[in-house]
Order: structure tokens, then C-alpha cells, then sequence
């Protein structure tokens, strides 16, 4: 099986699993019940997504997804501690807000199997971010990591 950016969307239904609960609305507790989550407890060495219900107009195309990520802690360590900071502070209220009321709520999906896309976690986000941007012509809206990654397929 050859994994690239034409199946790229394909590969992400395939091989992610969204967290039950969603953020429905910028408050604290919106963010702590997604990422203290029984799934978010449990998950780590993941790649994850965040993505939102309707899709947001790329440079090129359209996409629902608006954050590819990884961590080596579980989910609930990389965010949870974070929650407040994401509810309230200017910055990122305004953008969660601009989100949420423009394209609905916000999902996170978790891949455990990172290597099915790279041998380090940081290549599998990499690999992940490289497809995004051969689709868009850009990055997620809100990724500020970039990539070297280039890969053109996959074969597994």
C-alpha cells in the first residue's frame, strides 16, 4: 500500500481516533474535558490533530484540519496544564473563538501508531505536515512548525 497526498485525508480516517468529547466553546473547561479525557490519559508517543467541523478555505482547496501535532507525553501532559492559557489569553482566544463560531467545534484525533509514517515522531509529524502543504500550499492555520520532511509517498 503507497501512502501520499492523494489519499492523504483517506490515511488520516484510516489511522486516527477521535476523542469522544468536543470544544464546543472558548472556556477552560472545554479545553480540560477534551484533553483530560480518558483517551488523552492514555495516549502517548501519538501524532494528533485538531480539526473543526466545516472546512476552512486554504491558499489551495479546502481542509478541516487546523493543527497536526505530536508528543512523546501523553496528551493530557502536553495540554491539559495549558488549558486556562488557550481559553483566555488574547491571542489564543481570538483564534479559538474565530474558529469555533466560524467552522464549529473543535475535534482531537490521536494516531498511536506514529511509525507507520516515520521513524521518529518528529518525521511522522514531519511526513504529515509535507502531504498538508501539497495539498494547501501552505500549513495548517494554526502550526508555526514547519517541516524538512519531503517524502513524496510512503510504501508500508
Amino acid at each position: 500500500m503507497i501512502l501520499d497526498k492523494d489519499n492523504f485525508y483517506n490515511t488520516i480516517e484510516k489511522y486516527f481516533s477521535s476523542i469522544d468529547e468536543k470544544i464546543e466553546k472558548i472556556e477552560t473547561e472545554e479545553f480540560k474535558k477534551v484533553f483530560g479525557s480518558k483517551m488523552a490519559k492514555d495516549s502517548k508517543n501519538i501524532l494528533y490533530i485538531l480539526s473543526c467541523e466545516k472546512e476552512v478555505p486554504r491558499l489551495k482547496g479546502k481542509s478541516n484540519i487546523i493543527y497536526i501535532g505530536q508528543t512523546k507525553r501523553t496528551l493530557k501532559q502536553r495540554h491539559f496544564g495549558t488549558s486556562k492559557l488557550k481559553a483566555t489569553s488574547l491571542a489564543n482566544s481570538l483564534k479559538y473563538n474565530h474558529i469555533i463560531s466560524e467552522y464549529g467545534s473543535i475535534t482531537v484525533s490521536i494516531c498511536k501508531d506514529f511509525s507507520i509514517f516515520g521513524k521518529s515522531l518528529l518525521e511522522a509529524e514531519g511526513q504529515l505536515l509535507w502531504w498538508y502543504f501539497l495539498n494547501h500550499c501552505e500549513y495548517p492555520p494554526i502550526n508555526y512548525t514547519k517541516t524538512k520532511i519531503r517524502n513524496l509517498e510512503i510504501k508500508i
